[in-house]
């Protein structure tokens, strides 16, 4: 069944623990598993400067994204018919790398409050050295 009341859709996300990030590289898919945080319509990723992602997204920022909660299979007396249930959102977007310290610390807070850490302040040091991903949501359905 399709969810698209928005108020639904943001409690499937801030329920999920983890979002597969597609992304796009020359004519085939790459789809990495990450942590992220949620607000005001985009998604927020950290990680290193270096590595695939990086370079896929320097070439296209056009970016798909899934993320599932209450996922439960539901067994049968035959294999076959064997079913799962889950509530999913599954959304389109651009993707931007953040340079400015202030957006970057913004955006890990996001990420901490998701994971419900605690907000603490950040080594300026390590805050340099990793990358944020932001992702504006294009369109996204449950």
């Amino acid at each position: 069944m399709e969810i698209v009341e928005m108020e639904k859709i943001e409690s499937i996300i801030l329920k999920a623990k983890v979002c597969r990030l597609g992304l796009v590289d020359g004519n085939r898919p790459y789809v990495v598993p990450m942590s992220f945080g949620y607000h005001e319509n985009a998604l927020y990723f950290h990680t290193g400067q270096k590595g695939r992602k990086m370079e896929i997204l320097k070439g296209n920022n056009r970016v798909c994204f899934e993320m599932e909660v209450d996922l439960e299979i539901v067994p049968a007396d035959n294999p076959c018919k064997w079913n799962m249930r889950y509530k999913s959102v599954v959304g389109y977007g651009r993707a931007v790398i953040l340079v400015d310290p202030g957006e970057k610390i913004k955006a890990l807070d996001v990420i901490v409050k998701h994971y419900g850490g605690q907000l603490m302040a950040y080594d300026e040091k390590r805050v340099k050295g990793l990358a944020i991903i932001k992702v504006a949501i294009d369109s996204m359905k449950g």
